[in-house]
């Protein structure tokens, strides 16, 4: 199950670093993602079209990328430079062209436009989601952190997993659920424009900055402390977005004490899903709390890894005979109207 013609954050930036190229697995297909040496970002199918070599396994040099095989080179628009073997009086055959998949840079992702039918306009494209708020890459108020994780789950089960409020006092006790009252209802829930919010009030895990400001860390992070109000620290709100196709944002907001984590959930094949995330913090800003600060993100990946990995069935039923869901499902119920009605305008294949 896919959606198509929609925007997908399928790689961090960061991941793919000039003169570099790698594999993607995306709906069970393979693409090599490359960056050429003047930073431009390229997605094509990983198959040179002269015998079919992996181009994820070239190399990106000043013709572009080269084909580990015979060392045909393709441009960044997919146009075949050169075929060494040839020599320069031959003309290059006009089939000797890659069809790249569109593609944009924002957040910290790169994107793709996802369209198996080939019936968009490459000049036609909508924009981007507008995913945030989340802090500027040049903000000295915010430390940032990234990491994949890859579970053995469908994709839509694991966006349903980011917006499920009502699982966190049991599959994250051993963590920040611990606080959380068993009955935790949103005060605020839309479903518009492809995405779906809500916002809830919920106690404080009071134990996230002592665990990252111990010891030395303490010393180093004295100067992020001063000023901060300690009556902040009793109650706050979580806000919860998803962006179709495949974003979710989570914001904890206490005060001087906010936390983001910002996850692309990439659809490797029907029953493995990839999640890229960006977390963000604002407050213990020193690199030396980074440790702790990964080991949070990582712990409560797991947590849910563990028991969305266990779901059935894998894919869940959009028409609500595999599942029994109930009032306080509100974003599930949201999430799954919103599928339906992609499916009924044949976006959900």
């Amino acid at each position: 199950m896919q959606l198509i013609r929609a925007w997908y954050a399928v790689e961090l930036s960061s991941a793919v670093s000039e003169g570099s190229v790698q594999k993607l697995h995306f709906h069970g297909e393979v693409f090599a993602i490359w960056r050429s040496l003047d930073g431009k970002v390229s997605i094509v199918p990983d198959r040179c079209p002269h015998k079919g070599a992996s181009l994820s396994a070239g190399n990106v040099g000043e013709q572009g990328l080269s084909c580990p095989y015979h060392g045909w080179c393709f441009q960044s628009d997919g146009a075949c430079a050169k075929i060494p073997a040839q020599g320069d009086d031959n003309p290059i055959p006009r089939r000797a062209t890659l069809g790249g998949l569109p593609c944009r840079e924002r957040y910290g992702y790169i994107w793709i436009w996802w369209d198996p039918t080939g019936q968009s306009a490459a000049d036609d494209l909508p924009a981007l989601p507008g995913v945030g708020p989340i802090p500027e890459s040049d903000d000295s108020g915010w430390r940032s952190l990234e990491g994949t994780v890859v579970w053995q789950a469908h994709w839509l089960r694991v966006l349903e997993a980011f917006m499920d409020l009502t699982h966190a006092p049991f599959v994250h006790s051993g963590s920040f659920g611990a606080m959380a009252p068993d009955q935790l209802m949103p005060v605020d829930q839309w479903c518009r424009d492809d995405s779906v919010y809500e916002r809830v009030i919920a106690p404080r895990d009071r134990h996230y900055r002592a665990d990252q400001g111990r010891g030395l860390r303490a010393w180093f992070n004295q100067a992020d402390e001063k000023g901060v109000d300690q009556e902040s620290d009793d109650a706050g709100e979580q806000h919860i977005q998803l962006w179709l196709a495949n974003v979710s944002l989570v914001r904890v907001v206490f005060g001087d004490f906010q936390i983001s984590l910002m996850t692309a959930h990439v659809p490797m094949g029907d029953g493995t899903t990839r999640n890229l995330w960006r977390h963000f913090r604002s407050f213990l800003r020193s690199p030396l709390a980074d440790g702790n600060a990964r080991g949070r993100v990582d712990r409560f990946m797991a947590e849910d890894q563990r028991t969305v990995e266990t779901l059935t069935p894998a894919m869940p039923d959009l028409d609500g005979h595999g599942d029994l869901l109930v009032a306080s499902d509100v974003s599930t119920l949201a999430l799954r109207r919103m599928l339906r009605q992609k499916r009924n305008d044949g976006l959900l294949i």
